[in-house]
């Protein structure tokens, strides 16, 4: 009994593995940056646009993804369409919400896929793919970096979305994937004010989100920081109750 529960508590610890490392995952735009506007991409439709097409007028939620992603990129739109519904701000109307491919392959057919996975995503929705020379300017500009896992066939990435300011200037970014209300509603009044500083890159604090997630190479997974916060109980609780019925036993014993 009390083997079984230690090969369980390992099985739960081996389940951890290290993040990818630092310097080639990172989501960090430099001071003052902005988009480049000129860049030219296909939405899900087919159609051809520059992608200051999309921030010409309204602000806009800015999401570096890719559409064959099982793991965070649909967990951060899911989490930009709960936080929308939860301010009672509406795409198309209040702002844009533009996801954009790192992966130069993708087509308009997977962009279109991932585009009706999303609850609410509608006409204010965009889901842009492009080149390869295309998709490396967005990416730096929004200082954002990723690899691709030859092994697990899918790319390690950041976690977090920007917000844009009409013209293409990068106003905010947040991190991880669920995005609190005030927050988000905060950081599209900035990008809505002509006269709000320029980004200021957070320094430090800019890495501090890699900590929510664990990544593990085995299986090329992520998971929430929370998880492993439960998989520590669980292996204390283990190692209880296997000390309980240790000392249980010594007592049957002893009697």
């Amino acid at each position: 009994m009390i083997g079984a529960l230690l090969i369980a508590a390992t099985t739960v610890l081996t389940a951890a593995a290290a993040p990818p490392p630092a310097d080639r995952v990172a989501f960090a735009p430099r001071d003052g940056a902005a988009l480049p506007v000129d860049a030219r991409f296909v939405d899900e439709y087919g159609r051809a646009l520059r992608l200051g097409d999309l921030v010409t007028s309204r602000p806009a939620i800015v999401v570096p993804a890719y559409y064959g992603c099982s793991n965070l990129c649909g967990i951060v739109l899911h989490g930009v369409a709960a936080s929308l519904s939860a301010s009672g701000l509406e795409a198309g109307r209040d702002l844009e919400v533009v996801a954009v491919s790192i992966a130069p392959l993708e087509q308009p057919a997977d962009a279109f896929a991932r585009k009706k996975t999303i609850a609410g995503a509608g006409d204010g929705w965009h889901f842009l793919t492009g080149g390869k020379a295309a998709a490396a300017r967005f990416a730096d500009a929004l200082g954002y970096r990723y690899f691709y896992d030859e092994a697990e066939r899918q790319y390690a990435h950041a976690a977090g979305i920007a917000i844009v300011a009409p013209g293409g200037r990068i106003v905010r970014v947040l991190y991880g994937v669920s995005f609190p209300r005030a927050e988000l509603v905060a950081a599209l009044a900035a990008a809505r004010d002509a006269a709000a500083p320029p980004f200021v890159a957070a320094g430090a604090e800019a890495r501090t989100w890699l900590l929510c997630f664990h990544y593990d190479p085995h299986t090329g997974r992520y998971s929430f920081a929370a998880l492993n916060a439960v998989r520590a109980v669980a292996l204390a609780a283990a190692l209880g109750l296997a000390g309980y019925v240790g000392y249980a036993g010594r007592r049957r014993r002893t009697r």
